[in-house]
């Protein structure tokens, strides 16, 4: 009776949630997300490189994990002529996708073999176009958003951003079997825009203004009315930094388990990404085509993760958010066990089918689960600011883990690899575990 009530209040959050703002918004931020790194990782492979450079190549990613070094000043102030014209939020959104058809565009007119380091600059402007685009779009996932509905918000968020990934994914791979990667990437770049019409169908966000950041207004005003003294802008400059950076991080390290929880943000999803920075070198290795990791992993693997996502909402309704986390992760552990009896068996499809379906439609669920945590962290006054900051963290957890990840599927092999998998997951689990029965302690 508990679980159809639950179910039925499930069902009921999501339909209150403005199911296409977050879907459009959770779609244009999935987009340029693999372009980035699991579709180039294929393009690398098929060109002979190494694992070992692939796995060098996520340090590339550096100013997506940067980029809440410039989001306050994203969340506090506006993009010339752009935001003037169409709201603060949307003027930073264009902006970012117009530097993201910069890149891919870049992208598309590289190649491995001849402009290895042209190729590497464009990746790098892509990722930093798509961090400021994150950043600009973030708070749309949270505008008029109350905690009991972070669990089906995220899982409603997840669902169109692995439909935004399925659609940059698998019409790049189709059109890099039949056309080349380059006319690929080129197809994708201008798919771009398709995105910026998706921005004008939600609703510009409320933009809350701290007691703080009135008071630098007034300061900013009266400046402006009088005679301009070097000092007093000197003050007002002072006042902007502490409110924009120092405040935002201030405020989360004043909890009481901040260290702990910064461990769980770089660990948790640390044998996943190691998985996933693999799966496509492994596919390859194993046999198997451009046109099957197309139908196979994109195609039906997409599928079960959009499952696997309003799962995961559903499971963080019912049982809470850190519980919700603490059993997805066991599952998904055990989970990833599935690419090591693929190793074993070698190419034999139905042996895809099934092991594309157990990482996705679980990968799914901790997706869910785990943004959901980072929701319920954020002080929605520097919500923009602390979703980069802790965003940053889980970055540094993945490019750590995906850089060494190559080296060690060389040294181990594939099945070692997968099998040492697992054992990543444990760290987070022990102290999330920790953390739950530390919480029930104190209620």
């Amino acid at each position: 009776m508990k679980l159809a009530s639950t179910g039925d209040s499930f069902i009921k959050a999501c339909l209150r949630l403005r199911i296409s703002a977050r879907l459009f918004v959770g779609f244009t931020c999935g987009v340029p997300f693999l372009l980035r790194l699991t579709v180039l990782d294929l393009w690398l492979k098929e060109c002979g490189v190494s694992n070992t450079i692939i796995g060098l190549f996520t340090l590339l990613q550096w100013p997506f994990t940067l980029k809440f070094l410039w989001a306050p000043f994203m969340e506090k102030t506006d993009f010339p002529v752009l935001s003037r014209i169409f709201g603060r939020r949307r003027g930073w959104a264009i902006a970012s996708q117009l530097l993201l058809f910069v890149g891919l565009m870049g992208m598309a007119m590289a190649t491995p073999q001849t402009s290895i380091v042209g190729l590497m600059s464009c990746v790098s402007l892509v990722a930093f176009a798509d961090g400021c685009q994150d950043m600009s779009l973030y708070p749309y996932q949270l505008d008029k958003a109350r905690v009991e509905m972070f669990g089906p918000l995220a899982g409603v968020f997840v669902f169109g951003y692995k439909a935004g990934m399925f659609f940059s994914k698998s019409i790049t791979l189709y059109l890099a079997h039949y056309y080349g990667w380059n006319l690929a990437y080129a197809a994708m770049a201008f798919s771009i825009f398709l995105c910026t019409i998706f921005i004008f169908c939600v609703n510009e966000p409320q933009i809350s203004k701290t007691s703080e950041i009135k008071r630098i207004e007034k300061m900013v005003e009266s400046y402006g009315k009088r005679e301009k003294s070097r000092f007093e802008f000197i003050r007002i400059m002072k006042a902007t930094i502490f409110e924009c950076l120092v405040c935002p991080f201030k405020i989360f390290m004043g909890r009481r388990d901040w260290r702990e929880t910064i461990a769980i943000i770089m660990l948790y999803r640390a044998g996943d990404r190691m998985a996933q920075k693999m799966a496509k070198p492994f596919y390859v290795d194993m046999g198997f085509s451009k046109l099957e990791i197309a139908n196979v992993v994109q195609v039906f693997g997409t599928i079960a993760a959009l499952v696997g996502g309003i799962i995961g909402g559903y499971i963080v309704k019912l049982y809470g958010i850190k519980k919700a986390m603490f059993w997805a992760g066991i599952t998904h552990a055990v989970g990833c066990l599935s690419y090591m009896i693929l190793s074993c068996v070698g190419h034999n499809i139905r042996m895809l089918y099934l092991t594309v379906f157990i990482e996705n439609i679980t990968c799914g669920v901790i997706a869910t689960a785990f943004i959901a945590f980072l929701y319920s962290l954020c002080n929605k006054n520097y919500a923009t600011t602390q979703y980069a900051l802790l965003w940053a963290f889980f970055e540094l957890g993945g490019i750590i883990f995906r850089t060494i990840s190559g080296a060690m599927a060389d040294a181990l092999g594939w099945t070692n690899f997968f099998l040492f998998i697992p054992l990543v997951f444990c760290p987070s689990l022990l102290i999330l575990h920790r953390m739950i029965k530390m919480n029930e302690k104190n209620q």
